[in-house]
């Protein structure tokens, strides 16, 4: 492998466990509306948070529409998610809208975020913050107070947290990467971008020059044009050729 300067981390599905976060989110919201927690509510919770996203066109992050309206829509499509969660358990006793559910639903997602394992242990062994020979950027697609608090416990290690919303474009645009390489005052060719996401991640990295590495803990099989440069299991196996 070649000498880098700059690694860049993905965050949600490479440092942080998405679906950890939006459990607990969920939990501490029905706690607070009184609702009736049960694996029934949890299940139909996550499937519809999953076919809303979808529904929104959210994972197709190479549509024009989706590039332009991508945070307004994140903001806003979570009111789909409990109009069907009050349509199949019933609305709270409190009165309080699905609109208003989905408003406290991405306050709570603000807490710091559960991490994917190792993903401390491998930035702190990298980051020059702590010792290592790298400047670290975390890149995120997301929201500027959820991704912000959700990173906290990992910021210490990074050089610069790159988050979509305060850039003003998603990865796998140009622009994005252009922002990184800029404020870091790095050349493309000297950096690695690691993250989940052949579309966004590889992508991305691919068309700005970059060298990438896919994390693909699940052993899934490419069915994309996106080839990355290397691939990896577990984060840990990073430190073994950097």
């Amino acid at each position: 492998m070649k000498q880098y300067k700059c690694l860049i981390f993905d965050a949600d599905h490479t440092l942080l466990d998405y679906l950890a976060d939006e459990r607990a989110a969920f939990d501490a919201l029905y706690d607070e509306l009184h609702m009736q927690k049960t694996d029934e509510l949890f299940s139909f919770s996550r499937n519809a948070s999953e076919s809303t996203w979808i529904e929104a066109g959210m994972y197709d992050v190479h549509d024009k529409t989706v590039q332009g309206k991508y945070h307004q829509v994140y903001r806003t499509h979570v009111e789909g998610i409990f109009a069907k969660i009050f349509e199949k358990f019933g609305a709270p006793k409190s009165g309080v809208t699905a609109k208003e559910a989905g408003e406290k639903f991405l306050r709570y997602l603000e807490r710091e975020g559960a991490l994917l394992p190792f993903a401390e242990e491998t930035l702190a062994a990298l980051s020059k913050k702590s010792g290592g020979n790298y400047e670290i950027c975390i890149a995120t697609n997301g929201i500027i107070p959820i991704q912000t608090g959700r990173l906290k416990r990992l910021s210490r290690y990074a050089h610069g947290i790159y988050i979509s919303e305060a850039v003003g474009a998603i990865k796998p645009l140009p622009e994005f990467f252009e922002k990184i390489v800029t404020e870091m005052r790095v050349n493309p060719f000297d950096c690695l971008m690691i993250g989940d996401s052949l579309s966004s991640d590889v992508a991305g990295a691919k068309r700005s020059g970059m060298d990438s590495c896919w994390f693909n803990p699940e052993n899934a099989e490419n069915d994309t044009p996106f080839l990355p440069d290397y691939e990896i299991k577990d984060l840990q196996e990073l430190l073994k050729f950097l």
